[in-house]
């Protein structure tokens, strides 16, 4: 079965913007504070983000009623009702509202039209609580509300001259809310703000340009909650393209799946759906490594063999490196680590060094839009110190604005697995720790990520070099001849194939 990533998947802005507040949150309480934060309804319609909300002290409420007076209280990604933020307010509670801004500017269309004298008809299940609140904008404005498929014929029954407002919950089917404007159209005089969410119809589009192109035999998985409206509408919109749809909430769902009789298979995920878990899933469907490090040696090989200045092939290599980070992308790989200039290194002449860091600060400039949109993580690991104070700068700049996203490229800049070794004792040795595996493993340069499953070096030599001397223990290395300038995307695949055939033991028998 070959299988394919649908793009674009997964979260949306508004959803990385909610769950970033709640994080922030949760982070900025004082040491030792266990009061619970709660929040109206699900954050968002995933019960993996609900589940590690959880663990961090927040407490899922139905009705404004049930937050004590004075506590801290956000609002879904859903929004909520006029009336539940006059009730907030008599409450003396401390807001953090967390509204999608898409579905704040349809309650702000829903009330304008409301305010205006018109009747409102809202496109969409009646029951969310983003359709709740739109419904209260309209009714706090002293207006009408039609609702859901009965609402459409209430609305169309009623005729006369008055112009209806029509506006929708985000998430439909695009389809659907298209059909749904002419239908009300062809009965009434209609001024229509029904749009759905930009992401959700770009991830819809994207599931009908798949459909279209897979041909007989092609199948679907949607992976993300039942309770989730867009989820269920990118069920909705392959099954409607004669798709054999499947979807799963959790990997033990997924490991429940029969593909037979799939021979191409699109795997896409609903705009709550956390990467990690798609990458997961990825993983799952293609057997391929979570954690790939790549050892990229040859650019000044390369470059001599063209008679090219060394710079020439290390601009070669970084322009490789980017191509590697999207087939990470698209095989489900969440970490990438790149070795791009050891402790060694500065030994080189010094105008390759400064080519070299010149090159890491414009790359990472120029890329900096590119990280956000593909939502990657960038991370530098390696002696912070001995980088110029604008490199550094650089770094931890992008490291900031891109801390919140799950995919990950680590970069190895003044690195050296001896040194990481050196410097985590010494950091333990300080704060008095006795020094086990597990309290040294806290002091290393990325202590949360998982040890790189698989190890690629390029350039034909067969060494480690240094590199993650600690966290490759129990690695699979993969060698090839290829200069990293010319490493392919076939190359890449067999080195996966290769890892996928091994039998990993980590010692056992």
């Amino acid at each position: 079965m070959q299988v394919e990533v649908i793009e674009p998947h997964g979260m949306c802005a508004g959803v990385n913007g909610a769950i970033a507040r709640a994080l922030e949150l949760a982070k900025s309480r004082p040491a030792g504070d266990r009061s619970p934060i709660y929040c109206l309804h699900e954050l968002v319609h995933n019960e993996i983000v609900i589940g590690e909300l959880k663990d961090l002290g927040f407490r899922f409420v139905d009705r404004i009623g049930e937050v004590p007076r004075g506590a801290t209280v956000v609002f879904s990604a859903h929004g909520v009702p006029p009336q539940v933020r006059e009730e907030a307010a008599r409450r003396g509670l401390k807001v953090v509202d967390a509204t999608c801004p898409f579905v704040a500017r349809v309650h702000r269309s829903a009330r304008a039209f409301a305010e205006k004298g018109m009747e409102v008809c809202v496109l969409g299940d009646p029951a969310p609580a983003e359709v709740r609140g739109i419904v209260g904008e309209v009714e706090d404005a002293g207006g009408r509300a039609f609702v859901g498929p009965h609402g459409v014929s209430a609305a169309k029954a009623k005729g006369g001259a008055a112009p209806l407002g029509v506006v929708a919950q985000t998430t439909m089917n695009s389809d659907e809310v298209e059909r749904a404007v002419a239908e009300l159209a062809r009965a009434r005089r209609v001024k229509t703000m029904a749009k759905v969410c930009g992401a959700t119809k770009d991830r819809q589009d994207a599931v009908r340009r798949f459909c279209r192109g897979a041909g007989p035999g092609a199948g679907v998985l949607v992976l993300g909650s039942k309770t989730s409206s867009n989820t269920r509408r990118l069920a909705e919109v392959a099954e409607d393209c004669g798709a054999k749809v499947f979807t799963a909430g959790d990997v033990e769902g997924l490991s429940r799946l029969d593909f037979s009789g799939v021979g191409r298979l699109g795997v896409t995920s609903g705009a709550s759906t956390p990467e990690r878990f798609f990458m997961e899933a990825m993983r799952f469907l293609r057997r391929v490594p979570e954690h790939v490090a790549i050892i990229m040696d040859g650019n000044g090989r390369w470059a001599k063999a063209r008679g090219k200045a060394r710079s020439e092939g290390h601009r070669a290599g970084a322009k490789t490196l980017e191509r590697v980070l999207d087939w990470c992308g698209e095989r489900g790989i969440r970490y990438l680590t790149v070795y791009a200039f050891s402790t060694e290194n500065w030994k080189r002449p010094k105008a390759e060094v400064d080519g070299l860091m010149a090159l890491f600060a414009r790359m990472l400039k120029t890329k900096e839009r590119d990280f956000v949109a593909n939502r990657v993580r960038f991370r530098m690991v390696g002696r912070r110190g001995d980088l110029s104070p604008k490199l550094l700068s650089i770094v931890e700049s992008l490291e900031r604005k891109t801390e919140a996203f799950e995919r990950q490229l680590i970069v190895a800049i003044s690195y050296g697995g001896r040194a990481e070794i050196v410097d985590a004792a010494n950091a333990a040795v300080a704060r008095g720790e006795q020094v086990t595996e597990e309290t040294f493993r806290r002091h290393l340069y990325a202590p949360d990520v998982p040890d790189p499953d698989l190890v690629i070096r390029t350039s034909g030599e067969c060494r480690v070099s240094n590199f993650l001397l600690w966290e490759s223990a129990y690695s699979e290395y993969w060698f090839t001849d290829t200069l990293w300038p010319d490493f392919s995307e076939a190359d890449f695949d067999r080195a996966l194939e290769s890892y996928a055939a091994r039998d990993r033991r980590r010692g056992g028998a």
